[in-house]
Order: C-alpha cells, then structure tokens, then sequence
C-alpha cells in the first residue's frame, strides 16, 4: 500500500495540525541528518498533509530539504473498504492510523448532505458511528481504541507516541500516561516495564476515585434540587403566588414526565446503598 514518491515540500499543505508542540525538532533533524528519515510523510490526493508534521518541519527547517518522501492515501479508496484493514495494522503506527482516522472523520462530515456513492452510508451516520467507521478502515479494534491513540497522539510527549508506535507501551496505557503533563510522561516512559506498569495502574485507580467522587457530589446537588421541587409540589397551596408562577414557568408537566423515573432512581439507589442515612444532608456548593 505505501507507494512512496518524492513530493516538493512547498506543496504540501499544513491545513490542520493535531499536535500544539512540536518538541524538540533541531535533535529529530540530526536524527534523520544521521540515519535518513525512516518513515515517510503522510498526505492526501490533494497533498493535504496526514500525518509526519515533526518529520516535516525538522527537514525543511534545519536540513533544507525541497522533497520529502511521502505515501499519498485515497481517502476515497479507504472510505469504500479497497483498502485491507490488516494491512493498514501492519503498514502504519498507531499515531499514523490515528490520523488517518481523523482525516477520514473529516472528509465523511465534509461529504455530509452532498450525493457521492457513499451517500448511503455516510449521510446517515450520527458522529458515533463516523467514528466507528474510521476505526475500523484504519485497523483499529474499537472506536475506542481510536479514540485512544488520537489522545496520544494530540497530548502525549514525543517519547510516548514513539513508545506506543513501537509498541513497548500499549495504546491503552499509553493513553493513562498522556493525562499527566509531559514531563512526567517522558519519566515514566524511561522506566522499566514492570515499574512502570504498577504506575498506570495507580494513575487509573485515582482517576476512577475522582471521577466517583465528583458523580456523588453531582447526585448530591441534583437530589437536593429533587428534595425542593418535591416539597414545593406538595404545599403548593400555601407558597407565596409569584413562588408558584416561578415554578410553573419551568413547566409542572415536566415534572409529572421525569418524576416517575426519578423515583425508578431513587429506588435503585437505595438498593445500591442501603446504609446510606436517611435524614437530609448539607450539600456542599
């Protein structure tokens, strides 16, 4: 599949970079400068670039270079499956297949609305489902997966895409690594293998903790909002008119619609958490 040609940098056109920094390209320039460039660029029929932009920079910036290699994709070809998912694994890194799937996310809402031969599919599919798509032409396993590696890809250090790229990380904990700012990544990417998985699994522990903790401070304030508009309800006769104008303006049917489901919740909550007490409590705001 990866045709490679020399192609004039100055007609490479950067229409949307992914990654905000660049890193340090004066030392991937002497890398190339040393050992060539290893992998091409990526670009488009229209020679949009796809991916390589460091890869790009660091030899028209410090080499001064006129041509690069480069592999043109059809993303066209790719959208209509002409393309083997299994040779898109093989061929292409992960943060490649990445943004190969973001560029096909981009040309399907671009094709939204207009009539193509793959308006069949294209135009009906919710984002959801342009997701999955791109997944599954660039050989990914799941959307999420995908979703994955475009994180690593976009927030992870140079040193984390290349260890997940050659596959000493997995995407999966590469992801976990690239929540943290870069230069713990760069640390942790240096440890050993064992070490550093005892890390990403702690890294995923807090970050279950927190996210635990802030659905319970949500539930709280959502309940107590319940707890008012319920005591409301019920001595509507007696509250001040303005108070009762004030509540119908949100619209009291609302409330006979998503009261029954709200119950259906608090019934599973107290089967959940029976020791939970019973009596009302200050809510922190």
């Amino acid at each position: 599949m990866k045709k490679l040609e020399m192609v004039p940098i100055g007609e490479i056109q950067i229409v949307e970079r992914y990654r905000t920094a660049d890193g340090d390209l004066e030392a991937l320039a002497e890398n190339i400068r040393e050992l060539g460039l290893l992998e091409p660029v990526g670009i488009d029929e229209n020679r949009r670039l796809i991916f390589g932009g460091r890869r790009l920079m660091a030899c028209l910036t410090y080499l001064n270079w006129e041509k690069i290699p480069a592999v043109t994709l059809n993303l066209d070809s790719i959208l209509k499956a002409q393309y083997s998912e299994n040779e898109f694994r093989k061929q292409f890194t992960p943060s490649e297949r990445a943004a190969i799937g973001q560029a096909i996310e981009k040309e399907l809402g671009n094709r939204k609305g207009q009539r193509t031969d793959l308006s069949a599919n294209a135009e009906k599919l919710d984002k959801g489902n342009t997701i999955d798509l791109a997944a599954k032409r660039v050989g990914f396993k799941s959307a999420e997966t995908f979703e994955r590696a475009k994180a690593v890809t976009q927030k992870g250090a140079p040193e984390l895409v290349r260890a997940m790229d050659k596959e000493d990380i997995s995407i999966s904990a590469a992801a976990v690594i690239a929540t943290l700012p870069k230069e713990e990544q760069k640390k942790i990417v240096e440890m050993p293998a064992e070490e550093r998985g005892e890390v990403v699994k702690r890294i995923r522990r807090t970050k279950a903790d927190r996210e635990a903790d802030e659905q319970h401070a949500q539930d709280l304030l959502v309940f107590r909002g319940l707890y008012d508009a319920i005591k409301l309800l019920a001595n509507h006769t007696s509250v001040a008119r303005d108070t009762w104008d004030g509540f119908s303006r949100v619209c009291v049917y609302d409330v006979a619609e998503y009261l029954p489901r709200a119950i259906a919740c608090l019934v599973r909550l107290d089967k959940e958490h029976p020791n939970e007490p019973r009596k009302p409590v200050a809510v922190r705001q």
